[in-house]
């Protein structure tokens, strides 16, 4: 594996992954839509549409990888209500235009799709939990559909054409640089906001019993790496710790951790039309066939991210002033 290209380079994950390959010595190249304007150092980055067929076609021939991790895709499902059609096309055209590109090449590529756990759908009962990769796949909203769509996708390709894809379930994750429509940065910044004294201390909130198994993006690139090269092809993975924390009472930890007490506030535009009270996955499979563990604790995920945006309004309030 010496040279990797990475789609969604640019996003949360992708600088994570990137940054965390090239320190092993891997060639990482990056392809995403959009001009970044703080790409990962040391990544060739291309800007491609990978709903343009050809453009995939010549993604490849000048990237030339022995493996893809293809994380780009319209990743928020509550965004996803209000643009359905524009969700499922970028979350599924641009897989298949990479497996299909990979069946016409025959190389010794392999590829990583990486889905969500919520394909998994509703969990109804207690006796359903952890989740395993055989456990019962009901998508309930637009995202979790363009995912199972894609999963589908690979395991007909790996099947008929004997394309080396490797999928994941990849459950909740977090850290620094993430962005706020997701629970716990958003968190984070207003906590650190009003630790600054730059915000009343006031956070609004949608459901904060639901539970989910978060882990820190660091572990999750790691469980990647590992499956790029041990990962059986034509399998599905769920990436997760095993654990799940209720929301409520992370958002707790990380009022503790920054020594602020604040009021909190129902805000029913911040509730999905469905949701599944608690996720949780079984990660016995990527461990017994990558040896892959889960190595940081939620709490040090928690303080980075009060750190980073700590940091992050610090710099704002200094940058403004100059």
């Amino acid at each position: 594996m010496r040279r990797v290209l990475i789609t969604g380079s640019g996003g949360f994950v992708g600088r994570v992954l990137a940054e965390r390959m090239t320190a092993t010595g891997i060639e990482v190249w990056g392809a995403d839509r959009l001009p970044e304007d703080h790409p990962a150092q040391k990544t060739r980055r291309i800007v491609v549409d990978l709903t343009d067929r050809e453009a995939v076609a010549k993604l490849l021939d000048q990237s030339k990888p022995d493996a893809i991790v293809h994380l780009a895709a319209q990743s928020s499902a509550r965004k996803s209500f209000d643009n359905p059609v524009g969700t499922i096309t970028d979350n599924t055209i641009p897989v298949l235009h990479l497996l299909d590109e990979l069946r016409r090449r025959s190389g010794a590529c392999r590829l990583l799709a990486v889905g969500s756990a919520d394909e998994y759908g509703p969990v109804t009962s207690e006796d359903q939990l952890p989740l395993r990769e055989t456990s019962p796949i009901d998508p309930q909203n637009p995202y979790a559909l363009s995912k199972w769509m894609q999963t589908q996708c690979c395991r007909t390709y790996a099947a008929l054409y004997g394309v080396d894809v490797v999928m994941t379930r990849s459950f909740n994750h977090t850290g620094a640089g993430q962005r706020i429509d997701f629970v716990l940065p958003s968190f984070a910044r207003e906590i650190a906001g009003i630790k600054l004294g730059k915000r009343d201390p006031v956070i609004h909130v949608g459901n904060l019993d639901t539970k989910r198994d978060f882990l820190d993006v660091r572990d999750v690139c790691e469980a990647y790496i590992g499956l790029l090269r041990d990962g059986r092809r034509g399998e599905i993975y769920n990436v997760c710790s095993g654990n799940s924390y209720r929301i409520g009472d992370l958002l707790d930890r990380l009022c503790v951790l920054a020594g602020v007490y604040v009021e909190i506030k129902i805000d029913p535009s911040r509730l999905r039309p469905v949701d599944t009270l608690e996720l949780r996955g079984d990660p016995a499979k990527i461990k017994a066939d990558t040896g892959w563990r889960p190595k940081i604790p939620i709490e040090e995920t928690m303080r980075w991210l009060l750190t980073y945006w700590e940091q992050k309004l610090l710099l704002e309030e200094n940058s403004r002033a100059c």
